[in-house]
C-alpha cells in the first residue's frame, strides 16, 4: 500500500513531503467549531482569542446595522488554533 499526500498524490519512497501550508491557504473554521471540538463553551474560546492576532485569525467587523449592535466575526485556521489552545492548556495553568 502507498502512502499519499494531503492532496491525494501518491507518495513514493523517494519523495520529500511538502511544507506546512501557509495560513492563508489553511481551511479557517469559526469560534463555535472550536469550542464544539474542545468542549469549552463559545463565550471560553471567544475569550481565548479575544486578544489573539498573527497569522491564521481573521477578524470581520460586521458595523453599521441600522439600530443593531456591532459585532465581529472571528475565523480560526487549525495551526492557529493549535497555538493558542496549546497555550491555554499548558500544565503550568492547570492546578
Amino acid at each position: 500500500m502507498t502512502e499519499r499526500n494531503r492532496y491525494g498524490e501518491h507518495l513514493s519512497e523517494h519523495t520529500v513531503a511538502t511544507p506546512a501550508p501557509h495560513p492563508f491557504e489553511e481551511q479557517h473554521y469559526s469560534i463555535g467549531h472550536w469550542a464544539r471540538r474542545w468542549g469549552f463553551s463559545e463565550k471560553t474560546v471567544r475569550e481565548w482569542f479575544r486578544d489573539e492576532y498573527g497569522p491564521g485569525i481573521l477578524r470581520q467587523r460586521n458595523t453599521g446595522r441600522r439600530s443593531k449592535r456591532d459585532y465581529t466575526t472571528i475565523m480560526v485556521s487549525a495551526s492557529a488554533a493549535a497555538r493558542v489552545y496549546g497555550k491555554r492548556t499548558a500544565q503550568e495553568l492547570i492546578h
